[in-house]
């Protein structure tokens, strides 16, 4: 080898790897995505938020955690020339991660698996066991958590460790109730627990988690949330917006993070560290009879939820606020690409698939964000399933709430382009699985509504769609078409009740 005469050279070695190890390092494979429902091979793929899996390699700050309550051995000095590698522990921890599959949560769950598989990919976890979260009670005999699946995951084991993170938007229905919050305080009592939030902080008061700040300190390393010694910030400028009072004693502190790279890594600090780290947190309080509280949400009490943000199932109401006054309030204060995107998709069949679809072609320029707020607007409801997360890409899943898809019509710029558009997609990309929506771009062009229709539960809420539309364009379509349409459809709904088939899951 020569080196170029005048110049300086600095020429190192590496380490020499003299690891003994019985153990493999090697990422585990990631298991089947059974987690949500996927679409099929030729549709397009939602991108998901960027951040996602810096945020999950972020956790590899606690690689460093000993498993044992002794603090971890001091670094070795360092010495000049090739050093020895500080001895490798094999994986001890467990990570558990709750992942909430409420129908509002649907706009986030591309991200929330890029999560899953990024963590996966830590090797430094033994384990990675995932915990469904239904907090949305469609099915009134499904409880908060799967019994089989905590069960499998061993969170109540005291001597495995064990890190929780909760993933959730926090607008479901149990995270309005004291069983949902009574068990994770009861899981943080014995492991490190905090709750990844999916939306950025300053909307987190569209949730039900009221945080505040604290500054938490965690005398042991890796201890869980009962360890920790909270203060409040003495910062001046914030006693208009905390509380004054301090954390009460035997309450659970739960951390509240963005799903991001620093706000995880500030929280690893707090779990690896005994310094002071300020953290945005709920407080618990403690429920005596907390075990002998219902585990399960029921339909009635997810349509009291107080602000009915949440897409609940279709149900009569009765003293609710009109379509109108809905829809002008809702657009209102949505962003204006949320508004954009909403008009377009009352002119489609409802899931999560075909809203994405719908976004990627027609609003290339909105995410996941944008289709949270459409899902927690309070203008949809759920048909036709108890488990939005498994419903295939032909199901239909959401439907506006009576009146409002006629109210987002007519505020169409121009109807029918917008129509023709999203009937485009729908007959290129769903009319092989759907027969009902082939050819729906060319009658809407012609306006021309089919002159008879067989009503069946399979197309039931394609046809409601066809209709609505249809009867938006009542100026220039054949309105004795569109009445004779209508009327199949009703006198079909009336006489659904009587051999309905049951809900599917």
């Amino acid at each position: 080898m020569s080196t170029p005469p005048g110049s300086d050279w600095l020429i190192t070695s590496t380490p020499q790897d003299n690891r003994r190890q019985s153990f493999s390092l090697r990422p585990r494979a990631f298991p089947a995505p059974d987690l949500f429902s996927e679409p099929p091979d030729d549709w397009p793929r939602p991108t998901p938020v960027p951040a996602v899996p810096a945020a999950a390699s972020a956790l590899r700050a606690l690689e460093t955690l000993d498993p044992t309550a002794r603090a971890n051995t001091p670094p070795l000095p360092n010495l000049p020339g090739a050093g020895p590698y500080p001895r490798a522990r094999p994986p001890a921890w467990d990570l558990v991660l709750v992942i909430d599959t409420g129908a509002s949560m649907t706009a986030w769950y591309d991200s929330i698996k890029t999560f899953v598989e990024s963590a996966y990919k830590l090797a430094h976890f033994a384990h990675i066991p995932v915990i469904s979260l239904h907090s949305q009670g469609f099915d009134p005999t499904r409880p908060v958590f799967d019994a089989t699946e905590v069960g499998r995951a061993g969170i109540g084991d005291e001597t495995r460790k064990k890190i929780v993170l909760v993933i959730t938007d926090a607008v479901g229905p149990a995270w309005e109730g004291v069983p949902l919050k009574s068990r994770l305080a009861g899981w943080a009592a014995i492991h490190p627990l905090a709750v990844l939030h999916v939306a950025p902080h300053p909307h987190w008061s569209r949730s039900a988690l009221a945080t505040r700040p604290l500054n938490l300190r965690s005398p042991e390393l890796g201890g869980p949330n009962t360890t920790f010694e909270a203060q409040t910030p003495d910062d001046a400028t914030l006693d208009t917006l905390v509380p004054a009072e301090p954390v009460p004693a035997g309450a659970v502190v739960i951390p509240v993070l963005e799903l991001s790279k620093r706000w995880i890594e500030q929280w690893c600090r707090l779990l690896n560290s005994s310094k002071w780290v300020s953290q945005q947190a709920i407080v618990l309080l403690p429920e005596e009879d907390a075990e002998d509280l219902p585990d399960a949400v029921t339909p009635a009490e997810a349509g009291s939820v107080a602000h009915r943000r949440v897409p609940a199932p279709r149900q009569e109401t009765r003293g609710e606020p009109t379509a109108e006054v809905r829809v002008v309030e809702f657009l209102e204060k949505a962003l204006g690409d949320t508004c954009e995107l909403t008009v377009l998709l009352a002119a489609a069949p409802l899931n999560r698939h075909i809203m994405q679809l719908i976004a990627y072609h027609l609003m290339p320029r909105t995410g996941p964000e944008h289709l949270a707020e459409i899902l927690s607007s309070g203008l949809l409801q759920v048909v036709g399933t108890s488990d939005p997360r498994s419903a295939p890409y032909d199901r239909i899943v959401f439907d506006f709430l009576p009146g409002v898809r006629m109210q987002l019509l007519s505020r169409q710029r121009d109807g029918r382009r917008d129509c023709y558009e999203v009937a485009q997609l729908m007959d290129k990309y769903l009319s092989s699985a759907v027969p009902e929506v082939e050819g729906l771009a060319e009658r809407i062009r012609q306006l021309s509504p089919p002159d008879s229709v067989n009503v069946t539960y399979r197309n039931l809420h394609f046809l409601e769609v066809e209709r609505d539309i249809f009867h938006a364009r009542i100026p220039h379509a054949r309105a004795d078409t569109v009445h004779r349409m209508r009327e199949r459809i009703e006198r079909f709904k009336r006489g659904e009740a009587r051999d309905q088939p049951p809900t599917s899951r």
